[in-house]
This record gives C-alpha cells, sequence and structure tokens, in this order.
C-alpha cells in the first residue's frame, strides 16, 4: 500500500485495504481509494466441535449474537464501510431473504439466555483471530464483557491461523481445538454466492465448527439437484433461514472491499473475492504508456 500510495510504477493496485488506511491512500497524489460492494461476510465461527463445547447450547449462541452492537463496529471498526448489518447472504445475492432480520442488540436478552443456560456470571472463552482483523475482535471482546463472559483474544498471521479452522488444514483434530470463537472473513468464490455460503459448512466443507446436521446436509442434497434459478433461490433461503435460526454463526456484516488504486488504473472491481482484471485498463498517461504514441 506505501508503494501504491507514494511512488509510480512500483505497484498499481492493492486489494483489501483496512479502512484506518483509507485516508492515507485518499490523500495521496498517486493513488485513489475505490469502494465495492463485494459478495463478503465477515461472521464468528462457534466451537461445537471442542470437547464438551457449550456452544452445543442454543442459548449460548443465540446470546453471544444478542450482545454485539453492529451498528457499533460499523462506526468505530470499519468506519462506515460495511453494508449488510446483521443478515447473512449479502443483497443482490442469490439467496438473499430480505425477510431474515438481524439480531437485534440487546444486552438484557443477552444476559437473561446465559442465565437460563446456567451461567448467570459468564464464563471464560478465548477468541481467535488473524492480523487484519484484530481491530473487529477486540471490539467484539469489549462487547462480550459486557454480558458478564470474560474473554481471552490470541491474534495469529494468517496462515497459522488456518491451522486452526479450516479442517484439512488443523494442526490438531476437531476436538482438540481449544478456541470458542473464531473471527472469519468468507466471500464468494464462484459467482453464486448462495450456494457458495452454504456449502463452507458442509461436512466437507471445511469450516464445519457445528454438530453433523443431517437436516442440513439433507437440504443441500435437495438444492444442488435443483436446476431452476426461482426454486434454487428459495431452497437457498431455507437453509440459510435454518443455520440463522439455530445461530451456528455470530453474524456480523459485509464489509464494503477497499482498494488502493494507482489514479491512471480505471479499475473495475468483480464483486468476487478473486481479483480480477478484464474489465480493468490505464489511462494514456499511465507511467506504462506514457511518452507513448501508442
Amino acid at each position: 500500500m506505501r508503494l501504491c500510495r507514494e511512488t509510480e510504477g512500483e505497484v498499481d493496485i492493492v486489494s483489501f485495504i483496512r479502512p484506518l488506511d483509507a485516508l492515507k491512500v485518499a490523500e495521496s497524489p498517486f493513488a485513489k481509494v475505490v469502494k465495492s460492494k463485494d459478495v463478503v461476510l465477515l461472521h464468528c465461527l462457534l466451537n461445537q466441535r471442542k470437547k464438551e463445547s457449550k456452544w452445543k447450547d442454543i442459548r449460548l449462541r443465540q446470546a453471544v449474537n444478542f450482545a454485539i452492537n453492529r451498528e457499533e463496529l460499523w462506526k468505530y471498526a470499519a468506519r462506515g464501510n460495511a453494508y449488510n448489518l446483521g443478515a447473512a447472504i449479502p443483497p443482490g445475492s442469490l439467496g438473499h431473504d430480505p425477510d431474515l432480520l438481524p439480531y437485534s442488540y440487546d444486552t438484557k436478552k443477552a444476559r437473561g439466555l446465559l442465565a437460563q443456560a446456567g451461567y448467570p456470571q459468564g464464563f471464560e472463552l478465548k477468541m481467535i483471530a488473524f492480523e487484519a482483523w484484530k481491530l473487529e475482535a477486540q471490539i467484539i471482546s469489549r462487547m462480550l464483557e459486557r454480558i458478564g463472559l470474560r474473554v481471552r483474544l490470541d491474534v495469529f498471521k494468517y496462515s497459522e491461523y488456518m491451522t486452526k479452522i479450516y479442517t484439512p488444514y488443523l494442526e490438531k483434530l476437531p476436538e482438540e481445538q481449544d478456541w470458542d470463537i473464531a473471527i472469519y472473513y468468507s466471500g464468494d468464490w464462484f459467482g453464486h454466492a448462495g450456494m457458495t455460503f452454504l456449502a463452507y459448512y458442509l461436512d466437507g466443507g471445511g469450516f464445519r465448527w457445528s454438530n453433523y446436521d443431517t437436516v442440513y446436509e439433507g437440504m443441500w442434497g435437495q438444492v444442488s439437484k435443483t436446476v431452476s434459478p426461482e426454486e434454487q433461490q428459495k431452497k437457498i433461503r431455507e437453509m440459510m433461514r435454518h443455520r440463522y435460526n439455530l445461530a451456528y454463526e455470530l453474524y456480523l456484516y459485509s464489509p464494503i472491499s477497499l482498494y488502493a488504486v494507482n489514479k491512471e488504473v480505471n479499475f473495475v472491481p468483480q464483486k468476487l473475492i478473486f481479483l480480477r482484471l478484464k474489465e480493468t485498463s490505464v489511462t494514456k498517461n499511465h507511467w506504462s504508456l506514457r511518452g507513448k504514441n501508442n
């Protein structure tokens, strides 16, 4: 990012810069900020698979969802660069359900659910994150502490982090993982958002930290055989509502993707998590063309 904003000819595009760095780029003589509502979701995995996991109790999963003030996260972590607060599949994506209401911010209800589950004084938990989402994880930790939970936050480099949450890369068996909550960022790899988000959490999807769900797996079997887009959308919404009602994850928001881009580059984001440049071009004043006749 520094090379993009302070030099010309070194770096033309930097993807997924942090909101706190956007102002530095905006003030650059060489670079500009490009924003895109990509098909992405920031959420937290809740570890039901660890030995003697508390998170098998739906009341605890619901409690942490009610503990999150998404407007506060939007303001202080994303600096306004977020949308789709609290919902799952983003607007404009196949499977988005406008009637799926986000969990409200209600600390009284959250504390009540903790008490019902047998933890009126809260309990200790371990939260993990990778470096890019450290600020968000810190703010979420403070919110959970408001309802009586005591959070220990561990932050890792991305490669090390994946050995703790992505099941094909695990350094230990799922039941031996000691974390409770893991902040995670997922996106649409394939241009079919609803199916992409659902597939992550199947038994072989790599990010299943809920108990094995025969109902969910069966619903996937049905949607994967459905050809009609209208019927697909209906079934995807049913699957997402199933996960949402069971509070399998801690749902946050969709971050607006921020790019640092050379001012002479006409960068067109592709809405997917991959960086694709098929519609991107440069002006005649770009460093690679300046002074040339064609």
